[in-house]
């Protein structure tokens, strides 16, 4: 009789344990069918933005079918796995995010209960500049890179678009276009300036470097450093260097700052570039 009872414990333990593996996804699993859905690009109702982010996403987009819709018709189906949705949104480090996320049946109103496949900041809150815009077509291009290695890969997946990012292109064909709003406020020793040269880093102004990513300079990677206007409740700035013929994204890191000074590409930060580049 002990053996008997043992036995239904045994098996019913095996069938808890399989019903509990069968609940496990993996964030591969989670989006295989990504290319299958439907993105829905959420619209956000002003035309300074909208105009814009339709342009650069019917110029772009090709991994999977794409429709365009409103906030309200992102509320009406947010509850739906069969799409997936992307739009700008802004979050509580006072930076806007282009994010695409999985339509999720219990969403409630947090949208961070639902599956971020890849996001990454792109202005700060509140900025009324349009400098973004130059990158805009880069975010499409390198989102839609990583989603379809997130499709078969679950490391990618997992460990996010930064760590994706390549390592700054070290090879003596490729220019390095700091902009100078994108430094943080630091002096340049002499030494590293000289260094800096050889490396063909260099900074430039912020028209220089715009214009670099709307032609599509060869050989060129550009810097954007995204950091808030006002003081967040965690300060955190996103530096980024992108390719501006290839859009392919070299670089991305994420710093905590305390000093508003401090927000940018640091010293400490161009010497390491340099060092990669020229090592």
């Amino acid at each position: 009789m002990k053996k008997i009872i043992l036995s239904l414990i045994l098996l019913i333990s095996c069938v808890l344990t399989l019903g509990a593996q069968a609940q496990i996804y993996t964030k591969k699993m989670k989006v295989a069918d990504f290319t299958e859905k439907t993105l829905k690009v959420v619209l956000s109702g002003s035309e300074l933005t909208d105009v814009p982010f339709k342009a650069e996403v019917i110029k772009r987009w090709k991994l999977s079918p794409y429709e365009f819709c409103t906030l309200k018709e992102f509320n009406e189906l947010k509850t739906d796995p069969n799409y997936y949705f992307m739009f700008l949104v802004g979050k509580m480090d006072e930076l806007d995010y282009l994010e695409v996320v999985k339509g999720n049946p219990k969403p409630g109103e947090n949208l961070e209960k639902m599956l971020s496949v890849v996001s990454l900041p792109i202005r700060a809150t509140g900025d009324k500049s349009i400098r973004y815009l130059a990158y805009l077509g880069a975010y499409l291009d390198f989102f839609q890179t990583f989603i379809a290695d997130a499709m078969v890969n679950d490391i990618v997946g997992y460990s996010g678009l930064s760590r994706k990012a390549l390592n700054a292109r070290a090879t003596q064909d490729s220019d390095f276009l700091l902009a100078d709003c994108d430094l943080a406020q630091q002096n340049l020793s002499e030494e590293l300036k000289a260094k800096m040269q050889q490396a063909r880093v260099r900074v430039v102004s912020e028209e220089v470097a715009v214009d670099a990513m709307l032609d599509g300079q060869a050989n060129t990677l550009v810097s954007y450093c995204i950091r808030p206007l006002n003081t967040p409740k965690h300060k955190y700035y996103y530096t980024l260097l992108v390719g501006a013929d290839d859009h392919k994204l070299y670089y991305c890191r994420q710093h905590y700052y305390t000093k508003d000074a401090d927000a940018g590409f640091t010293a400490f930060a161009i010497k390491n570039l340099v060092g990669k580049i020229i090592k």
